[in-house]
């Protein structure tokens, strides 16, 4: 499956469910029964080596594909933010400060 169908299905399930926003899990289960799904399988009847098989052999999305899609939508709309994106980012701002000052001093 192309990158751009990852975007699309992710930018679907953050629409259409806020919870998955901040919750990186629980979206890309939802993601992966969908496309379980979509391949006529039953995922509650899915045994755990098949579904190996099927993520080994890239014929479902990666969490990190999936996490990557979130993140660049998130980051161009704003509307689709989980309730901590400000909170996540302003931490990570902070941090980035601290490590360029901790380098001119030589800490």
């Amino acid at each position: 499956m192309n990158v751009l169908k990852h975007i699309e299905i992710v930018e679907e399930f953050l629409t259409k469910y806020p919870k998955l926003r901040d919750d990186d899990n629980r979206l890309i289960a939802n993601i992966w029964h969908k496309y379980l799904c979509s391949k006529d399988l039953v995922p509650k009847d899915l045994k755990t080596t098949e579904f190996l098989k099927l993520y080994s052999e890239g014929d479902i999305p990666s969490p990190t594909s999936i996490t990557r899609c979130r993140r660049k939508i998130q980051e161009e709309n704003p509307d689709l933010r989980g309730k901590v994106w400000d909170k996540r980012h302003k931490i990570a701002e902070e941090i980035s400060k601290d490590i360029v000052q901790h380098r001119l001093i030589g800490v």
